[in-house]
């Protein structure tokens, strides 16, 4: 494995239990820049694969069986990023694909009679891990600066507004439809301020009952009503030099809004119970899903608080404001639950994609995670495609705004690309044909002027996903 340009150390961990593949490895291929560790099969070497730096794990196989499989199963929960490249000495297709199917990334047949296999399968690898990499670096870093993805125009304006204001000593409400992502904006604001290295409080207001409202925010001393058995720090206290977000202000009680406002104009207060004077240096990041100017005519909330907090205004908007974030947010739920599961990686057909793209999500980003996260975890655990069929059984309210022509197969070719087209097509012929021949591949194969293995390998690839394996026999 030798080039002119200089190639960067691989670290490449194989088990196996009687030394062939590592003689072959090291003698015959000789590869310079791949550092080989060894295990044997057993707990040691699950633990080994579990090192995030590999680039390439070998497992060899000395027998046909399910324990096999179960064996690429456990590595891929101790490592969902590093390909898997499974040996074994029986060239069997059948065998290969459930080898594949049970995670790995590619299976290759002992003895290695060409080389020049065993290096490409090793590349091919490498490629496959840079990649991985490449996109999770990317995910971490545009994490998005504060985890809000997206390219759309909107987005990158709020980016900048919140880098303009961040280090300003003002207060700000964030106004936006439930799951825009309010309170990823207020930190994000804080991450931009000086304020960084203090804390971010956060506090649902609709949640904090009118009669404790002043014991949770600001505090109260041992005996100062029954059950107050110990001093309690506020939520003032405990953002003091940081910053305080309240989120669902427009849900403040009458009682609270007042006690707030007195803290606003002073920064000042008082422990329930205590006679000492506070004080709290905090900005204060509050933030709605209603219109508080309405509200403020209706009465239901103070003009004198709400010109406090609404110094600076900023507006969520709402995923369908910037449908082109709707795919690199999918994309990015995908991969976040797929690392978090140790998974495989999961990805949208183009017909799901372009489903996502129509939808008005009116639960917004918090909806897209939430299905995301849904869709991977009930995937059927042999493929890693989720298609638009699956979004359609998955989610009732987006099936209720679509066609009852759901199934890839019923879609018109010229919404399909060429090899979604031809998939769908091979789909429908191959399941004719055996209906024809009453499950027998032989004859299928036959008929089609296929070899029966070439047939098999189609079969499985076309299995329609939730249904189980079609039972054929051969003659």
């Amino acid at each position: 494995m030798k080039t002119d340009a200089p190639e960067m150390e691989r670290n490449v961990l194989l088990i196996e239990d009687d030394g062939y593949c590592k003689f072959f490895l090291t003698q015959v291929l000789r590869l310079d820049h791949v550092r080989l560790t060894c295990a044997q099969k057993g707990f040691d070497a699950f633990e080994s694969a579990a090192d995030a730096a590999l680039d390439a794990i070998l497992i060899n196989f000395q027998d046909w069986a399910e324990q096999e499989l179960v064996s690429v199963r456990t590595l891929r929960k101790y490592n969902a990023l590093t390909p898997i490249i499974a040996i074994s000495e029986r060239p069997d297709v059948d065998f290969a694909l459930e080898v594949v199917h049970a995670g790995a990334f590619d299976c290759l047949s002992r003895p290695f009679n060409n080389a020049a296999r065993v290096e490409k399968a090793l590349r091919n690898a490498f490629v496959q891990i840079d990649a991985l990499r490449k996109q999770v670096d990317h995910d971490q870093e545009e994490g998005v600066k504060y985890c809000m993805m997206g390219k759309s125009k909107l987005l990158a304006e709020l980016q900048k507004t919140i880098r303009q204001i961040g280090p300003l000593q003002v207060n700000i409400l964030v106004h936006g439809e439930s799951g825009t992502g309010k309170e990823l904006i207020a930190r994000a604001i804080h991450t931009e301020s000086e304020r960084r290295s203090f804390p971010f409080v956060a506090v649902n207001c609709g949640a904090v009952p009118e009669t404790l409202f002043e014991s949770i925010f600001f505090g109260h001393e041992k005996g100062a009503f029954t059950g107050a058995t110990r001093t309690h720090a506020g939520f003032l206290e405990k953002a003091h030099g940081g910053t305080l977000f309240l989120d669902e202000v427009g849900e403040l009680t009458p009682k609270g809004q007042v006690a707030l406002l007195r803290f606003l104009e002073d920064q000042e207060f008082f422990r329930v119970g205590g006679a000492t004077t506070r004080k709290a240096d905090v900005r204060i990041i509050a933030a709605t899903n209603r219109n508080l100017d309405q509200v403020v005519e209706q009465q239901q909330f103070r003009a004198d608080l709400y010109y406090r907090l609404n110094v600076v205004h900023l507006l969520a908007p709402s995923l369908r404001q910037r449908p082109e974030d709707i795919l690199p947010l999918a994309d990015h739920f995908l991969t976040r639950f797929c690392l978090k599961n140790r998974l495989n990686p999961i990805r949208l057909s183009s017909q799901a994609a372009n489903l996502l793209e129509k939808y008005n999500w009116p639960g917004n980003v918090r909806e897209l995670e939430n299905l995301m996260e849904g869709l991977a975890a009930t995937l059927p655990s042999m493929q890693n495609v989720i298609t638009r069929k699956a979004i359609v059984e998955y989610s009732g309210k987006i099936a209720s705004i679509l066609p009852r022509k759901t199934d890839p197969e019923d879609a018109s070719p010229a919404d399909q690309t060429y090899k979604e087209a031809m998939d769908a097509f091979e789909t429908r012929y191959f399941q004719l044909l055996l209906d024809k021949h009453n499950g027998n591949v032989a004859q299928a194969a036959r008929h089609a002027g296929i070899h029966p293995v070439t047939l098999h390998r189609k079969l499985r690839r076309h299995k329609k996903e939730g249904s189980g394996e079609r039972r054929s026999t051969a003659h």
